[in-house]
């Protein structure tokens, strides 16, 4: 679980939250879908911290419901195992951009012969 920073507001995790519902109804109007993993964790974060900010404010029956929540996506996601790691963790910074000028200043005397 993420540790609560002060920008987080109830209203915008309010919105996420409701945004995601709508978007995963939509995607599965008209056909029987399950989430995949990686939506179950995102669900999972997003109702661990509306609970945390309901924690915060008083309200702890509210921040166990949502506690509940997202402990069910947390294992219909297969959490647990850490986050994601990514082959480019493991990769060396890129250099610095070097622009270079490869045109030849040189104009050779006399015919073109390149062909």
């Amino acid at each position: 679980m993420k540790p609560q920073t002060s920008t987080e507001s109830l209203w915008a995790l309010r919105l996420d939250l409701l945004s995601a519902k709508a978007l995963v109804w939509i995607a599965s109007m008209g056909r029987d879908a399950d989430l995949t993993p990686e939506a179950h964790l995102y669900l999972f974060d997003l109702y661990c911290r509306l609970a945390e900010l309901y924690r915060t404010r008083g309200r702890t029956a509210k921040a166990m419901r949502l506690q509940a929540k997202a402990a069910a996506h947390h294992r219909a996601g297969g959490g647990g195992d850490g986050p994601p790691y990514a082959a480019a963790m493991a990769m060396p910074r890129p250099r610095r951009f070097i622009l270079t000028d490869a045109v030849s200043k040189h104009r050779p005397e006399g015919p073109d012969d390149a062909a």
